[in-house]
């Protein structure tokens, strides 16, 4: 509808490109307010993060620890806290998906095969993360505040750009 309302006015080349470009911050801003009415809330989550925390203590353990979950805890010391799901570059590769096209169902597909590929690199940042901890390798505020946040944000953008070049108008 409104690509359609955009080709019908009478503009040039360098107009047309501002304008999408509005757009998308107009839409990016839509769901920039749904997500800080989402961290006002801040809805309960014990349950899939002791979820979570059970998940990570049989991976860790399939790894040859001897660690155990209690509730959001992977003992001997490590919380799974709310950001440890990975909702949040699950919502802004979500939020990159619908701001960059006006055909959200149709590229439902991908979102959900985006979001999958974010769980997955989520799941190896809080392994590696308590791995790399355990081992001393680097400490756990390094790995985890740095390198695995900085790295699943460049996931976000890789997984958006390779839509956005490939799989957009499909």
């Amino acid at each position: 509808m409104i690509r359609e309302y955009v080709r019908e006015l009478d503009l040039n080349e360098d107009q047309r490109k501002l304008l999408e470009a509005n757009l998308f911050l107009v839409k990016m801003l839509a769901v920039g307010a749904i997500f800080h009415i989402i961290l006002w809330i801040y809805p309960d989550t014990s349950g899939i993060q002791s979820a979570y925390a059970q998940f990570i203590t049989s991976v860790m353990n399939y790894l040859g620890y001897g660690f155990r979950a209690e509730s959001v805890y992977v003992l001997p010391g490590y919380e799974i806290t709310q950001d440890c799901l990975g909702w949040k570059s699950m919502m802004a590769f979500t939020a990159l998906i619908v701001s960059s096209t006006p055909d959200i169902v149709g590229n439902m597909r991908y979102i959900l095969a985006g979001t999958a590929v974010l769980a997955v690199a989520n799941t190896v940042r809080v392994v590696t993360t308590i791995h790399l901890s355990e081992i001393g390798l680097i400490s756990f505020e390094v790995i985890h505040g740095f390198l695995w946040k900085w790295s699943l944000t460049a996931i976000v953008l890789l997984c958006w750009i390779l839509w956005f070049n490939f799989y957009r108008d499909q």
